[in-house]
């Protein structure tokens, strides 16, 4: 499912930006390599990421941010 239509982020890749403790919406997004434009979406965006980081937690392993870059959110 798409949060946020104007830079067409999935749910599913700000999950993935969570596991690697990112925590607030405009991080995730420039991770991705993206920026809010309409900003609509930023609150969805939290709720996605707080509740991938309660789900993760104790158990996702303590990646860098930079380990993004060579996964698959590399072509996002």
């Amino acid at each position: 499912m798409y949060v946020c239509i104007c830079n067409a982020i999935k749910e599913e890749e700000l999950r993935e930006v969570a596991r690697h403790g990112v925590t607030d919406p405009e991080a995730a997004y420039a991770v991705l390599g993206k920026t809010p434009q309409c900003r609509v979406c930023l609150d969805h965006a939290e709720d996605v990421i707080c509740d991938e980081r309660a789900r993760c937690a104790g158990r996702c392993p303590a990646r860098s941010i930079a380990a993004i870059g060579s996964g698959p959110l590399a072509a996002a």
